[in-house]
């Protein structure tokens, strides 16, 4: 494998970094020659392609903006998930897009992908190994969307409703000394008001949702109410012990619905009604 085209200032520099943070080397021996070929007969020249662990970065940010990136929140982001969370990690690529702003990422979006009703800030195309991001609008979906890149390998028939919860849990994050924590962020509303408006929907429903119903018409609560429920269990120092109990038990109960009231060591309703003031209690802050 020859990377010399490639910069190898930046591939040694990556080394050095996984090599400090000593927890999230591959053993995998990943073709990045093929994946970087086709991806670049694709672009246009003013596209950098980086390889970096199971990752090809492929951006139209300057080399300093993409690097930072690197450095910042994709490197320790995956450092974070497999201290925290994960154990089996991709044995095959990943492709991440960061385009500069919304007009290269849609132009590019439907020209790769015949993409055209995507959402503005970024996802996840699973059966194409890929991630879009528009990064001008920061890096929360970017850290979103790795979560859901991770968890297809280490645990693929993770419920939606705990999926999406924990994707938009790291939406707004902090990546520091090998640990990822979730703050309040802009779901909140969407969960207040349905507490406050009485159109709140019990999380014993939440947990029995299937893909078409956690994504159909309820779906802005369902995502709030997953998302606030994750880091309830965080602030209960429970969520790490919660994904791994549903991971290693899945076939025992595929809601998750059990592995809480176990955990909690309190009936459903219980829990509900105290995660209920819990939430009406928090503040959204800039």
């Amino acid at each position: 494998m020859s990377l010399s085209c490639w910069n190898n200032r930046k591939e040694d520099e990556i080394k050095k970094i996984e090599v400090k943070n000593n927890r999230f080397s591959d053993t995998t021996i990943f073709n990045y020659d093929s994946v970087i070929t086709e991806t670049k007969n694709l672009l246009t020249d003013d596209f950098i392609i980086q390889p970096f662990s199971c990752f090809v970065i492929i951006s139209n940010l300057q080399e300093s903006e993409t690097d930072k990136i690197i450095y910042n929140t994709i490197a320790p982001a995956a450092n974070c998930f497999y201290n925290d969370f994960f154990q089996k990690r991709p044995d095959e690529l990943i492709k991440v897009f960061l385009f500069k702003d919304e007009k290269s990422y849609r132009y590019w979006a439907r020209k790769l992908f015949d993409d055209d009703d995507v959402s503005y800030f970024g996802y996840y195309k699973p059966s194409q190994k890929t991630m879009l991001m528009n990064i001008s609008t920061g890096t929360g979906t970017l850290v979103h969307e790795l979560t859901h890149a991770f968890v297809r390998y280490d645990f693929p028939d993770i419920p939606a409703w705990f999926n999406e919860g924990l994707g938009s849990l790291y939406e707004r994050c902090s990546l520091n000394n090998g640990e990822i924590i979730g703050y309040v962020n802009w779901r909140l509303p969407s969960l207040q008001n349905a507490i406050k408006n009485k159109t709140y929907t019990e999380l014993d429903i939440l947990f029995d949702t299937d893909d078409d119903e956690f994504y159909g018409e309820k779906s802005g609560f369902y995502y709030a109410q997953a998302r606030y429920f994750c880091l309830y269990m965080q602030e209960k120092n429970l969520l790490k012990k919660f994904y791994k109990l549903l991971r290693d038990n899945f076939e025992e109960d595929k809601t998750g619905k059990s592995f809480v009231v176990k955990m909690f060591e309190k009936d459903l309703k219980s829990i509900e009604k105290e995660f209920k003031s819990w939430a009406s209690k928090l503040t959204l802050k800039n």
